[in-house]
């Protein structure tokens, strides 16, 4: 009969969590400490419980890319998601596991949801922002613990870690309608992930809340998958919008950096005549003229609280699902205007 945590923690006048962080591997412990407890169990014929915790086990970590990497040069992935990554690997080393990272598109999605259970990882963390629904669907089927993460899959029965894209919208049409502005126009990335489909959401509510009047016609609707001209999209559809609003909000900071050229290129100027701001607060905007506005994403924090929902799940399993969602904040710089 295998020894008690708490018959062992007792035996050495020690707490039951000490104990247990020595058999986890944890770190927190002094070295004498962790010695009189493997002592112990090594004259209580226990030694062999040392050999298997010390063994890491592994996690496996899916980096999704709807576009292999290599028809990808843009550099704006790697921004975006490499704090999160950052955090995933930061934590799960910290929790005394190995983690192994694979990168993937939607032409071998499935493919590596079927190797899992072939690679006896005690768990999954999937990067989901750019997958849709049908890729998710391979997830289901594995047999370990599974959480997507900055996708929200409310339809789909997995854990998820995301941010609050509603919160993050609100945040700068609450800000743009304290710095007087009442007509804002919108610059939407149309079917592609889903977190821009919960920004569009986002949009409309914080109008309707702040009470300002808006139409479909102040939303430019941005599709990039067929690797469109965004330039010339906004360029053509921002020309021929009559009256110009006073500011605008963009999806995204690289949509947010285009248009500023476009209104330049159109003679207006940031932010006398036009104000607006991004999403993401990627790194380079605080050197633009002006600087940008945008909503600062906790991306470390996501890939921590991730790790750790995943870790927590595989040691203890319980029933219910969770959706955790990261909120933002608003990162003010001068490419807003009070009017």
């Amino acid at each position: 009969m295998a020894v008690k945590v708490k018959d062992l923690a007792a035996m050495l006048n020690l707490s039951p969590s000490t104990v247990s962080l020595v058999l986890n591997n944890r770190p927190g412990i002094s070295e004498a400490t962790r010695n009189r407890v493997r002592d112990a169990l090594k004259e209580l014929g226990y030694g062999e419980l040392l050999e298997e915790e010390s063994v890491k086990k592994n996690i496996i970590f899916i980096v999704y890319r709807r576009r292999n990497a290599a028809q990808d040069n843009s550099p704006y992935f790697s921004q975006i998601f490499s704090e999160i990554i950052e955090g995933v690997e930061s934590q799960i080393k910290a929790r005394g596991y190995n983690l192994l990272v694979s990168y993937v598109d939607k032409e071998n999605a499935a493919e590596a949801a079927a190797a899992i259970d072939r690679e006896q990882a005690e768990g999954v963390l999937v990067l989901a922002t750019e997958m849709q629904e049908e890729e998710l669907d391979a997830f289901a089927r594995v047999q370990v613990p599974v959480v997507m993460v900055d996708n929200y899959v409310g339809s789909k029965k997995f854990d998820c870690v995301t941010i609050n894209n509603e919160q993050g919208v609100g945040e700068v049409v609450k800000y743009f309608a304290q710095m007087g502005h009442r007509d804002i126009g919108y610059l939407h990335i149309a079917d592609n992930a889903n977190n821009f489909t919960e920004r569009y959401y986002g949009f409309r509510r914080a109008m309707e809340d702040c009470g300002l009047g808006w139409t479909e016609g102040r939303i430019v609707n941005i599709r990039t998958e067929d690797g469109e001209d965004i330039y010339g999209l906004l360029k053509r559809e921002l020309s021929a919008m009559e009256p110009m609003p006073t500011a605008f909000f963009a999806d995204n900071d690289i949509i947010a950096v285009c248009a500023v050229k476009v209104f330049r290129d159109l003679g207006y100027r940031i932010p006398e005549d036009i104000s607006i701001a991004g999403f993401d607060n990627i790194a380079f905007l605080e050197m633009l003229d002006p600087p940008l506005t945008s909503v600062q994403v906790p991306k470390h924090k996501m890939g921590v609280v991730a790790a750790n929902t995943l870790i927590d799940k595989i040691r203890e399993p319980v029933d219910g699902i969770l959706k955790i969602e990261v909120c933002t904040s608003l990162a003010v710089r001068g490419s807003v205007r009070r009017i």
